[in-house]
């Protein structure tokens, strides 16, 4: 083994006599390890370039109430117009028959106040004055009243369609309200009794109306304003199928020169009949 203090020496001989080699090649040194520059690894980002994709939005804008109100008019099946048609058809036939019917016995008695003493040219000539007279008086009372019941009755199914439209929105006091309005307005020549007495008949009848709605509603576990948008969407599906039926039917006629409807609803029925045997078979 060798002695520290005499490496130490010999190392200090060395620098002393000037050596100006490497310090490497000094005994008794180790040379530094080599410094080496860090290889640099060209790296590359890969960016993938994506085509733009487009997608179509569309954007829904809710209507206001005079736009509703016109899409009524516009659509071929409505529910608002096909009801306030059938109510006033309904209402003026009833009305009609029960203005006349009521005023058959007022008819009868004054027709023999007036002809008191009348002579006729035979009985049957007296008879048929009668009845003559009797057709007119029981067509002048059924228009008449049968003209007032389609105008209160449509009134207020119309204004209670249409409000419903307009504040998209269904509420069970519109019947009481409107029917109210409509009587009191319409019996105002009569007198402040006569209009009392509508408003109480309107509010009567409205409230009905009402109960039935909300017998509805809890038939079919909904509240009021979804039970009636349910019923008018499966009304408006039955007057799409209606008018499908009713084009079909005309076409027919049309095609095989029919003359009454009937014999070509009945044709057309069996055309159905044999299309629907084919299918099963």
């Amino acid at each position: 083994m060798t002695d520290p203090s005499t490496s130490s020496n010999s190392v200090g001989w060395w620098e002393w006599l000037g050596w100006k080699g490497s310090p490497s090649s000094i005994p008794g040194r180790q040379a530094p390890p080599p410094h080496t520059e860090p290889s640099t690894v060209p790296t590359t980002s890969v960016v993938a370039v994506m085509e733009p994709k487009v997608i179509e939005h569309v954007e829904i804008v809710p209507m206001t109430g005079w736009e509703r109100l016109k899409s009524i008019y516009e659509r071929e099946n409505s529910m608002e117009k096909d009801v306030t048609f059938r109510v006033v058809r309904m209402s003026f036939l009833g009305g009609f028959l029960v203005g006349g019917a009521t005023g058959y016995a007022q008819a009868r008695h004054a027709y023999e106040t007036n002809n008191v003493g009348r002579k006729y040219l035979s009985p049957s000539d007296a008879v048929k004055r009668k009845i003559d007279y009797a057709i007119v008086r029981f067509a002048k009372g059924g228009f008449g009243v049968g003209f007032k019941c389609a105008l209160i009755s449509g009134s207020i199914v119309f204004l209670a369609t249409h409000i419903t439209a307009y504040r998209d929105k269904f509420a069970s006091w519109y019947f009481p309200a409107i029917s109210a309005s409509v009587g009191g307005v319409f019996t105002f020549p009569i007198g402040l009794l006569g209009s009392m007495k509508a408003v109480g008949l309107g509010v009567t009848s409205g409230l009905t109306l009402s109960a039935v709605v909300h017998l509805y509603a809890m038939a079919i576990d909904k509240p009021v304003n979804d039970a009636y948008r349910l019923f008018k969407r499966d009304y408006e599906k039955e007057l799409k199928s209606a008018s499908e039926w009713d084009s079909r039917v005309s076409e027919l006629m049309e095609r095989e020169q029919i003359t009454w409807r009937q014999q070509a609803v009945k044709k057309l029925k069996q055309q159905d009949h044999e299309k629907m045997a084919i299918f099963d078979d």
